[in-house]
């Protein structure tokens, strides 16, 4: 006990004194260093623990140091879960603090090759998430992906919403990055359903952010600006300073795409205003926005305004112009000293700049480097060498254009392409079928045409037999879609009985009851009431009838997440006035036994369900993480009588019903119900 008598004061101490000056800092940091010496076991792990939070991204204290000291002791005394937490941060700090995520990435490989047994899902989502980030910031995208994805399946298993929203984000700007702007469209879709289910507004702006991105990245500037003001309206309502200084940044981005340069300026000073007082966002992101200031300020030939912030720069170089930030630094010097006339210095910078980009393979800023060379070579006088730049550039910018409209192109073609897919296939199924008929034809008068009329008696007999069968089937079909509405209408008959008649007996009879004050018959009758509603409910959803199917769906999904372990994300547009009201109900039935049969068997942890129109059909998609089945043994089955109602409710108003099911990977049913004639 006292150990930890001794370290809760030495806790209170520190958060006592605060952490304003430097000289204090150092004082607490080798008051517990000298404790830290002198203890041992559990005591010392948890003073370790105290001084790497107090050194947390601070290079000049050791701060990476002190964590790996920190990690090893907590894997000795079996601390997995903290040995975890420390790593997550560290890798964390490397990558997004300091500057260094290539030692991010190689730290987050050597400790996840350890597989030490952590118990915590959300502790294991988040370090694949820094993880992921390490790779991300390395340019290595693909493996990023696959990392976001480990990070996705703890969150899941967490049963963590914000974290699963979180990976599928970063998931979603991985692939925008990549250029697969379909499969991230798609992904930030399912994430902003998350975020507006759980009502988190900061990270609904996050995804706002992303979607200007993929414009951005697609040259749809007026689109990523709409996004943009969007995004920077709402981070001020709600003082999201890192998200409103990030919009900034990235609209001045696209302005300098553009060639609006005097807007890049405006802003970049307005990012600097909210930084200027954020202390915890200053370090991230004050040097970044003070050297585009310098660049920009010197290619508006602001040559004063340009000095200030060069002279602001200098008064701190280790800050403003160390490793993470070298690049922008060196273009933003190029620039300022070309703007001032002195070529030679100008030179020098632009060709460490080029050297830079070079080395990183980056085909944008290559381009840039190459315009910032022809132009001062062109000021020096040196023709050769400023056209050989100028036909590089020119080359390699020829080359970026043709790649975005091929992204351009591949986007929409992609979605083409979705919507084509299926009439084509059924297109060349025809065709093999008539060419296939064809052949037989051929075939048969060969082989019978001596025996003609045993043919024809054949053939008749054929005919008619199939017809009889035909119409048996057809008979058959009809019987069953009429019972089915004929239940349906019973069900709703049946609902209505209970609703205004038992029910309104069983009101009046709860109202006497607490008139006598006889609290045993009034629990009773309360609950056989209850009972009755949740009957009625079953029989017909009164939300149906009120709302409409769009608001039915959702409420369905919200009752079953909230009476199960299994995490449910739903999309669901507003579908009401493209669907009958006999149409709603078998549709709603068809969700309804989808769902329910997920929740009996299918073992799922995560279910997501979207819905919407989709040119002139209402798609809707069910998807589960659960341990699948044969669909074919399913059907076929004489005991699965609900599946083979959701075939005859399909068919009724003529919806196509899809079931793809991998044993242990889950299921995904896909149903296409036309919005006319149902």
């Amino acid at each position: 006990m006292k150990p930890l008598i001794i370290l809760f004061s030495t806790l209170l101490f520190f958060i006592s004194l605060g952490y304003t000056q430097e000289a204090s800092l150092n004082s607490q940091i080798e008051t517990l260093k000298s404790s830290i010496n002198r203890a041992q076991g559990g005591y010392k792990l948890e003073l370790l623990d105290s001084l790497c939070w107090i050194t947390r991204d601070k290079a000049e204290f050791q701060y990476d140091s002190i964590v790996k000291v920190t990690i090893t002791l907590a894997i000795e005394l079996d601390s997995f879960n903290l040995a975890n937490r420390q790593a997550a941060r560290l890798i964390w700090s490397l990558t997004n603090r300091m500057g260094r995520p290539f030692e991010g990435k190689s730290f987050f490989e050597a400790f996840d090759s350890k597989k030490l047994p952590v118990e915590n899902n959300a502790l294991l989502a988040r370090f694949y998430l820094n993880g992921g980030d390490s790779y991300y910031f390395s340019e290595n995208v693909e493996k990023a992906i696959e990392v976001y994805n480990k990070a996705s399946f703890y969150a899941i298993k967490a049963k963590d919403s914000v974290l699963y929203g979180i990976s599928k984000k970063y998931i979603a700007d991985a692939n925008i990055r990549m250029g697969n702007f379909v499969e991230a469209s798609n992904l930030l879709k399912e994430v902003e359903a998350i975020y507006a289910k759980t009502k988190d507004t900061i990270r609904l702006v996050n995804i706002k952010s992303s979607r200007a991105d993929l414009y951005s990245m697609n040259s749809f500037y007026e689109e990523a600006k709409a996004e943009r003001d969007e995004v920077i309206t709402l981070a001020k309502a709600i003082h999201y300073d890192s998200g409103l200084i990030s919009a900034l940044i990235n609209a001045s981005i696209d302005n300098s795409k553009t060639g609006n340069f005097k807007q890049e300026i405006v802003n970049l000073k307005h990012a600097l205003k909210h930084v200027k007082h954020s202390e915890e966002l200053k370090d991230h992101y004050e040097p970044q926005i003070l050297n585009k200031l310098l660049e920009g300020y010197s290619t508006c030939d602001s040559i004063g305004k340009a000095t200030e912030f060069f002279k602001e720069l200098q008064g701190k170089p280790e800050h403003y112009t160390s490793k993470a930030f070298e690049d922008v630094h060196t273009r933003a010097l190029a620039c300022y000293y070309y703007a001032k006339k002195d070529l030679s210095k100008a030179l020098d910078y632009a060709q460490k700049y080029y050297d830079f980009q070079i080395s990183r393979n980056t085909l944008e800023h290559i381009t840039g480097a190459h315009d910032l060379l022809f132009k001062i070579y062109d000021a020096l006088g040196d023709s050769d060498k400023a056209l050989h730049h100028y036909k590089e550039g020119k080359q390699l910018n020829d080359s970026i254009r043709s790649i975005e409209r091929t992204k351009v192109l591949s986007y929409y073609q992609t979605l083409y392409e979705t919507e084509k897919r299926d009439a084509k296939i059924a297109l060349k199924e025809s065709e093999i079928a008539i060419l296939d008929s064809q052949n037989r034809v051929k075939s048969q008068w060969i082989l019978f045409g001596g025996v003609g009329l045993l043919a024809l008696f054949s053939i008749i007999y054929l005919f008619r037999s199939q017809r009889f069968t035909k119409n048996k089937q057809q008979l058959q079909e009809q019987f069953s879609q009429n019972l089915i509405v004929e239940q349906e209408n019973e069900r709703s008959r049946l609902a209505m009985e209970l609703h205004d008649s038992v029910g309104q007996k069983l009101m009046l009879l709860n109202n006497k009851t607490k008139m006598a004050n006889d609290e045993d018959m009034e629990a009773l009758v309360e609950g056989t009431l209850e009972e009755l509603r949740s009957i009625s409910r079953g029989l017909y959803p009164p939300v149906l009838s009120q709302f409409g199917f769009s608001k039915a769906i959702s409420a369905l999904v919200d009752e079953m997440d909230t009476n199960s372990n299994i995490l449910f994300t739903e999309y669901v547009e507003n579908v009401d006035e493209y669907i009958s009201k006999t149409g709603a109900i078998h549709l709603y039935r068809i969700v309804q036994e989808c769902l329910n049969n997920t929740l009996k068997h299918s073992k799922a942890e995560a279910v997501s369900l979207n819905i919407e129109k989709e040119g002139q059909n209402i798609h809707t998609r069910i998807w589960d993480n659960g341990s699948g089945f044969e669909v074919l043994e399913a059907i076929r089955s004489t005991k699965n009588l609900g599946m083979k109602t959701l075939f005859k409710r399909a068919r009724i108003i003529k919806s196509k019903v899809h079931i793809d099911s991998v044993n242990n990977e889950g299921t995904t049913i896909n149903i296409t119900t036309p919005i006319y004639g149902i």
